[in-house]
């Protein structure tokens, strides 16, 4: 699949449940509220449908991006089995959501 444009990945809200008991969820939207500064509201989430740490965090996380408190604690990676997220740079969300896809072990959602 060729890279996708943000026009793509805005209102993009879809997952995925796999054979082997995991899940993609994904929510990407633009927005102007003043609780996203990057214009983004979004979580890329790769999970377990049952949670089993330390394989997952308690909520079944294996790796998840999002920005849900961005205006107070900024862009998080959640990577399981720490509990404690990761504050990172926010590349965009082309680069971040290609970022994601490459880091788990599933094929990227075609987007129409």
């Amino acid at each position: 699949m060729a890279s996708p444009t943000g026009d793509d990945l805005d209102g993009v809200n879809e997952s995925r449940k796999y054979p082997d008991e995991t899940v993609v969820r994904v929510f990407c939207m633009r927005t102007t509220r003043d609780a996203y500064p990057s214009g983004w509201a979004y979580k890329l989430h790769y999970g377990a449908t049952e949670p089993n740490p330390p394989r997952t965090l308690a909520d079944g996380t294996i790796r998840r991006y999002d920005n849900s408190h961005e205006d107070t604690k900024g862009h998080e990676r959640h990577v399981a089995p720490d509990p404690n997220p990761d504050i990172i740079e926010f590349p965009g969300m082309v680069e971040l959501w290609e970022q994601f896809w490459s880091e788990i072990p599933k094929s990227e959602f075609e987007l129409t």
